[in-house]
């Protein structure tokens, strides 16, 4: 699918999130149906070059860290002290919107969000997610990922569909 995906929009490219991507659409629709779906995402909802040689996903990581920075100074300055750009970690959930990163309760919340709301909703999550696991990251004395940032096939982040609603 991916590859007829890219004969169809070369600009694009393969981007190793998008094989999360499909599979979240193939849980609810058949082959076609999420062809068509991944084109409406990428081509319509997403802003212009979010997987085009990942200019804008790396965009909106420019544009979360400014929000960071200015909703979350404690946190911000701790990221600091540990030397830790947050995009090490965010970078991943923006790729993958949310897919891989969160259960299925949770991801699907996120993705009922984003097509209600449009993209913003991918900056709602992320705060939401940042400020789940920000007690375990001003703890962190030197940067671990799976003890700072939580890991989440280690069991850190479960967020369930009713503790998402801060998504929207």
């Amino acid at each position: 699918m991916l590859y007829t995906y890219v004969k169809r929009n070369p600009t694009v490219g393969y981007c190793q999130g998008l094989n999360f991507i499909v599979a979240h659409f193939l849980r609810y629709m058949e082959e076609e149906e999420t062809f068509w779906a991944v084109c409406s995402l990428i081509e319509s909802l997403l802003p212009v070059d979010y997987y085009s040689a990942m200019i804008g996903v790396l965009i909106d990581q420019k544009i979360f860290i400014k929000i960071v920075k200015v909703t979350m100074p404690i946190l911000w300055a701790h990221l600091k002290r540990l030397s830790l750009d947050p995009s090490l970690v965010t970078l991943q959930w923006f790729i993958c919107l949310f897919s891989y990163n969160l259960n299925r309760d949770a991801s699907d919340e996120v993705w009922d969000n984003l097509f209600l709301n449009g993209s913003k909703v991918l900056f709602r999550a992320a705060l939401a997610l940042i400020s789940l696991i920000e007690k375990n990251i001003l703890k962190c004395r030197e940067f671990r990922k799976n003890e700072c940032m939580m890991n989440p096939h280690s069991g850190g982040i479960h967020a369930s569909r009713k503790g998402a609603a801060f998504f929207r």
